[in-house]
């Protein structure tokens, strides 16, 4: 508990560091899923998604669907974190049309199966990797990634089983590298026998992991950086390299005092043990369409973090290796489970909670102008001090009865600007306060169950 106080200190000292961003949008791509996990790109620009129940689905940038790729649902368990999880392609699909994907199977087994494309249909299942039971519903999930050698990556959590993390002689709470037809390369850090199952699992490539969602490599190297849920707070931004242990469970967050047989996280993101950021989708963009993202690392997470939450951009510093962060900016407040670069150049967000894939655009007037706001906003009054007239802006997410109300500074309702109903968009309202005198005025957005009231400052 020593260890999570002084944390929350620091956390709240560099918070104030961190810069904002309202230059950002998104624009729905694909909706009316249900709680779609992951996505991959094919060659003509269509999306393969996966679905948590079992479900994949092919869908073009049009939102029409092409297919169902595959139906794993009499096969997938996916009550809490488990079910349909990860999908990535083979680095020759063009050839061999490959496509694999990450489940937990009915019998609680860990698999990754791997499909042949033919004609936007899944073909010719082949079992990849397959083991033991998953215990319950938490810390199963993880993704799959092919490195820059070929090799398959797996992400898994240690299952709420915190010593599986440290233990070499399970794959659990580890990332593991594979051959693409299940074997196991011969260079993995603890490769003995060849069997997973005697000494050493053989396919663990790092170790010490909680609960690490998902991952992307490095542009320069076979560094991966990776997402990595903790308990309490804060999560964590891992670089991970071969056989490298990463503390679970003797670490949460950085290790106090520091200790040489652990790496330290490169990036953490604070919480308040009640609401964290819980990262998951993360990726080093390199596309055409945003120029000032260009290898920086990108994150987001499906917590509802108080602290810190939304999209965020990080600078990587300490060249040529890029295994630190210098900055991190807030680019939009939402959650989202993957994120992907698409064919086009712009990037994706997989949204679970919402059902939808949605496109990340730059506001070249460096104003956020979404017409179909993510979240409720109240704006600051402007100007602000003012004389006699101001102008208030607001956003709701979704149709409903609001009000926009003005106290003075005793708490006492003075008028009502705003009381009807409204439908989705951004707003704004004017208040003349001409038959008022100077001081300090409370003005509120209330809709629903949100309520937010902020200060306003009248100069006669």
């Amino acid at each position: 508990m020593n260890y999570f106080k002084k944390f929350f200190l620091l956390a709240a000292f560099f918070l104030s560091g961190y810069s904002f961003s309202q230059q950002y949008y998104v624009e729905n791509v694909i909706s009316g899923l249900n709680q779609p996990v992951s996505c991959v790109f094919l060659p003509n620009n269509d999306i393969l998604i996966t679905q948590k129940a079992g479900l994949t689905r092919i869908f073009t940038m049009n939102n029409t669907e092409v297919s169902s790729f595959w139906n794993f649902t009499d096969s997938t368990v996916s009550s809490g974190e488990r079910g349909l999880i990860g999908v990535c392609l083979d680095p020759n699909f063009t050839v061999n049309r490959f496509v694999y994907f990450y489940y937990i199977h009915t019998g609680n087994y860990y698999r990754v199966v791997r499909l042949k494309e033919s004609g936007n249909i899944g073909t010719n299942p082949f079992i990849v990797f397959q083991d033991s039971a998953a215990t319950g519903n938490v810390h199963v999930a993880g993704n799959m990634r092919f490195g820059r050698d070929g090799k398959l990556y797996i992400s898994i959590g240690d299952n709420g089983t915190s010593s599986n993390a440290q233990s070499l002689s399970t794959f659990k709470g580890k990332m593991l590298r594979i051959n693409s037809d299940g074997s196991i390369p011969t260079d993995n850090p603890f490769y003995d026998d060849g069997n997973p199952k005697t000494g050493n699992d053989d396919r663990i490539w790092a170790l010490g992991l909680r609960n690490s969602f998902d991952f992307c490599f490095s542009q320069v190297n076979d560094s991966i950086y990776a997402t990595e849920n903790t308990v309490g707070n804060p999560d964590e931004i891992n670089f991970i390299r071969k056989g490298k242990n990463y503390g679970w469970p003797v670490c949460s967050g950085y290790c106090f005092p520091y200790n040489p047989l652990y790496k330290n996280p490169i990036g953490v993101l604070p919480g308040n043990d009640f609401s964290n950021y819980a990262p998951t989708g993360i990726i080093v963009y390199t596309g055409s369409q945003m120029p000032e993202l260009v290898n920086k690392l990108l994150v987001i997470g499906m917590g509802g973090g108080q602290i810190y939450r939304g999209l965020v951009k990080c600078n990587l510093g300490n060249a040529p290796f890029y295994d630190t962060i210098t900055t991190k900016t807030i680019l939009l407040d939402l959650d989202g489970t993957t994120l992907m670069q698409g064919t086009d150049g712009y990037l994706y967000i997989c949204r679970l909670s919402q059902g939808s894939i949605v496109r990340l655009r730059y506001d070249v007037t460096g104003f956020n102008n979404v017409s179909s706001p993510l979240n409720y906003t109240l704006s600051q009054n402007y100007p602000n001090p003012f004389n006699p007239v101001t102008s208030i802006k607001y956003e709701i997410p979704k149709a409903g009865f609001v009000n926009i109300r003005i106290y003075n500074a005793l708490g006492m309702e003075l008028t009502t600007l705003v009381s009807e109903t409204k439908q989705q968009g951004s707003y704004e309202v004017t208040w003349d306060a001409s038959n008022y005198p100077s001081g300090v005025y409370v003005y509120e957005l209330s809709s629903d169950e949100f309520s937010e009231r902020k200060k306003m400052v009248l100069v006669k």
